[in-house]
């Protein structure tokens, strides 16, 4: 099955065919695991109460957003197949709640969510914070 992937979020101005095979749907549930274990990780890192381990806790989760920012990167590159020029584009078009979201979009059409359907959801999801969108 081939899904249309809207691409105008991250500054493309064409949609991209994807095939939702199950090499790709590992993919989206591999970065969907990612994203998840990045904001536990942030939670985590904000409840720290000792000042030495709550330094220590919110360097590690700048790594890790740092290592997880180049993992979605490289999973969208590989799976819309794009260029490195697009990816200049999509680099200097989004930010990081717009990554969530895409990333989210991305991953659930790829697990067979029709665009209607991820439409309804997104406009009756609450409004969340990426990790760390409130301190941009």
């Amino acid at each position: 099955m081939t899904v249309k992937l809207r691409t105008t979020q991250i500054g493309l101005k064409k949609p991209i065919e994807v095939h939702a095979n199950l090499k790709n749907v590992d993919k989206a549930d591999e970065m969907m695991i990612a994203l998840l274990s990045l904001n536990v990780d942030m939670d985590e890192a904000d409840q720290t109460e000792d000042p030495d381990d709550s330094m220590k806790a919110t360097l590690n989760a700048l790594k890790k957003e740092r290592e997880f920012t180049k993992k979605s990167l490289n999973f969208l590159q590989d799976v819309l197949g794009l260029s490195d020029k697009q990816m200049e584009t999509v680099r200097d078009h989004i930010d990081y709640e717009v990554l969530g979201q895409y990333l989210n979009y991305v991953c659930g059409r790829i697990k067979g969510m029709s665009e209607d359907a991820f439409k309804k959801e997104s406009k009756s999801a609450p409004k969340e914070q990426s990790a760390n969108s409130e301190e941009r």
